[in-house]
């Protein structure tokens, strides 16, 4: 059983490295432009991804928060603008996985915006 896991986990990271090299020469079908089956199939992958995501981006969050809240306490406020970036880009972003982020129509913004101004 342990030998099935590695193998689907090893297939699955080089899919994923393949996969990811050809993102832009793909002419796919947005997610609107699919039939019902189509569609069902992008909503389940994206179900599936986005459970993988989610405590990923979630950890991120909370990092990021307790990293913005140290700045701005050790620095006595002085560094308010920066304690709020971090934040900002912490807490803000994708939080689930679009199906049209499977379609290579849209990217996945795990960061959130690079530009953040108070």
């Amino acid at each position: 059983m342990r030998k099935i896991f590695v193998m689907v986990v090893l297939v699955s990271c080089i899919s994923f490295v393949v996969q990811g090299g050809f993102l832009n020469d793909a002419d796919a079908k947005t997610y609107a432009e699919h039939k019902p089956a189509g569609k069902a199939g992008l909503i389940a992958g994206s179900v599936v991804s986005s459970a993988v995501y989610i405590p990923f981006k979630l950890v991120y969050a909370v990092l990021g928060g307790v990293t913005s809240g140290l700045v701005y306490a050790v620095t006595i406020a002085n560094e308010a603008e920066t304690a709020h970036r971090i934040a900002t880009e912490a807490f803000t972003g994708d939080w689930y996985v679009h199906p049209n982020i499977l379609t290579s129509h849209e990217y996945l913004n795990f960061r959130g915006p690079d530009d953040v101004s108070p």
